[in-house]
């Protein structure tokens, strides 16, 4: 922008011109994030004065949305953007984003609401999101104001916002990152303006809007069939959903410990997890929509108590339906993380983004397996089910089951973790169980790590076997190689044909091959010692007066 339309625009004399220049700005910087330019002549400075004593001034009322927009477009760059920033401009958005100060107003005092424009209250909010986020300056002005009563406040009465699919939206992303980036707000929102209680109730309103679909044109393909109604989430709600999620996962993020800190906390969880259960239930217009929801589910509940997941798979009562039952519980939403576990593990090619792809549906998936027995039987049916086909090692194919045993092997060690851990508990911690599913080398590290390798068991589960062989399995269990976890073609005998004196020169070959890389230090001897781990021997022949362990059942 040039120092003539600066000076325009500051003049404030012929608001038609100031328009036009506004109208030109956008339309040449709409998907610019940066104004090296702004830089000359303190013309950055200027330009941002210039907006806001148009917003601060009542006559200038027609143009309010374009400032608002420019300052959204310019908020983009964080150059100057600390320097420039004050508390006087900040409360002025706040004021332009409807955001009052409801202190002193009853639940049904908000009138206001009708009062704002739809578009100055929009892009007062994106303005706001956009400097929240890029400036710590201005997310400390906004802990001086009352914008996180007026944001709680909207969220109190969801249902009367007369436009609240727009406000709501943006309300929300702001929510979010101060909740995520001051520590003061969040703790305030949670503690005194009881945030949680307020977002849970935002959810059940959306649930309760959302139409049931009926005619399958918006099918995801997801797991449901057609003879059992889900909801519908729109697009536009969808939105305003995965941002309430996102909102309650910073504020319980510190608070998720195994046991509820007090009677409060409970209550908010037992208020909690029948909505996201329910959630778990919806369809949404494309199955990348669903996914998005089950994922900010996922992440949520990482921070839930286990003893909280029981409510995930409810009680059919009588002539209740669903899709997937197990002991007469509901099990839809459990199949529902199930399927987003697929879809992670579908789309995760590489080891790059394994840890924020994999973690969060892993570690509930742990969490729900160890604290519930039906729900470890259920995912034990999904996960392992009985062996057939054995011709193949573990991690040869498609199946669920074949994509985590190669996961074992990645080198993203707390991704491997998890998976071990998470096959483990689904073998009730049994060594020779974990071997059958997974083969001894691709188990043998999670089994070194918990001083198992010399057999035994974990942790105690119920005396009663839900582990069933197959008459494949039968058949071919003699032949199975437990080191790689399936059958092998018999193998010719590398000594046939043989004289003594060539196996014993062969062998001398290999022992001083083996000799002079544990002298190198590329290879370190180690026998299973007293504890079930793996102890370092100083040498070979140690291992001969000490023969390993072989891992038992």
């Amino acid at each position: 922008m040039e120092g003539s339309e600066i000076e325009a625009i500051s003049s404030g004399d012929n608001l038609e011109e100031a328009c036009q220049i506004l109208h030109s700005f956008l339309k040449r910087n709409e998907n610019v994030f940066n104004f090296p330019n702004l830089a000359e002549t303190n013309k950055r400075a200027l330009l941002w004065t210039a907006l806001f004593q148009h917003l601060q001034n009542k006559a200038s009322t027609s143009i309010h949305a374009l400032c608002l927009a420019t300052i959204r477009v310019l908020s983009r760059d964080k150059s100057d953007i600390e320097s420039l920033i004050c508390e006087r401009w900040i409360t002025t958005l706040i004021e332009r984003a409807g955001l009052y100060n409801y202190e002193e107003l009853d639940d049904e005092s908000m009138a206001p609401l009708d009062l704002i424009d739809k578009d100055v209250a929009v892009e007062a909010l994106k303005c706001l999101c956009n400097l929240t986020f890029n400036s710590e300056v201005a997310r400390a002005h906004c802990a001086h104001t009352s914008i996180a009563q007026g944001l709680i406040a909207r969220v109190r009465i969801y249902k009367e916002i007369p436009f609240k699919e727009e406000i709501m939206l943006f309300d929300m992303k702001l929510l979010f990152i101060l909740t995520a980036l001051r520590q003061d707000i969040k703790m305030k929102i949670r503690d005194e303006l009881h945030g949680m209680e307020y977002l849970t109730n935002c959810l059940n309103e959306i649930l309760s809007e959302v139409t049931t679909k009926v005619d399958g044109e918006a099918s995801c393909g997801s797991n449901f069939n057609e003879g059992v109604p889900n909801d519908f989430l729109q697009d536009n709600h969808l939105a305003i959903t995965c941002e309430i999620l996102k909102t309650e996962f910073n504020l319980i993020l510190q608070s998720g410990s195994e046991e509820p800190a007090n009677e409060a906390e409970e209550a908010m969880y037992l208020k909690l997890m029948p909505v996201l259960t329910a959630l778990l239930y919806v369809l949404c217009s494309t199955e990348e929509k669903v996914m998005e929801l089950r994922s900010n589910i996922a992440n949520l509940l990482t921070s839930v108590p286990p003893m909280f997941y029981q409510y995930l798979t409810p009680l059919l009562n009588k002539g209740e339906q669903a899709q997937y039952e197990f002991d007469a519980r509901n099990m839809d939403a459990l199949q529902a993380l199930i399927s987003l576990l697929q879809y992670k593990l579908t789309f995760t090619t590489s080891t790059k983004n394994q840890y924020e792809n994999l973690s969060p549906i892993l570690t509930v998936l742990n969490k729900s397996a160890r604290g519930c027995r039906y729900q470890r039987k259920y995912l034990r049916q999904a996960v392992l089910p009985p062996l057939r086909d054995v011709s193949r090692p573990p991690e040869k194919g498609n199946t669920l089951r074949n994509q985590l045993c190669r996961l074992l092997t990645t080198p993203v060690t707390s991704v491997r973790d998890l998976v071990a851990e998470f096959l483990f508990i689904l073998c009730k911690e049994k060594v020779g169980r974990m071997v059958k599913y997974t083969g001894f080398g691709n188990a043998a590290g999670h089994l070194a790590q918990k001083g198992l390798l010399s057999g035994g068991r974990g942790a105690q589960y119920s005396s009663s076997s839900d582990d069933s062989d197959t008459e494949e399995y039968l058949e071919a269990q003699p032949h199975i190689d437990p080191v790689v976890g399936c059958t092998r073609p018999p193998r010719l005998n590398p000594f046939e044909g043989m004289t003594e004196e060539q196996k014993e020169y062969e062998a001398m070959k290999l022992v001083n091959l083996f000799d002079k890389m544990v002298s190198e230090g590329v290879v370190k001897p180690a026998r299973i010692g007293p504890d079930g781990r793996p102890q370092a021997v100083d040498h070979v022949l140690e291992l001969r007066d000490h023969p390993p362990n072989r891992p038992q059942s």
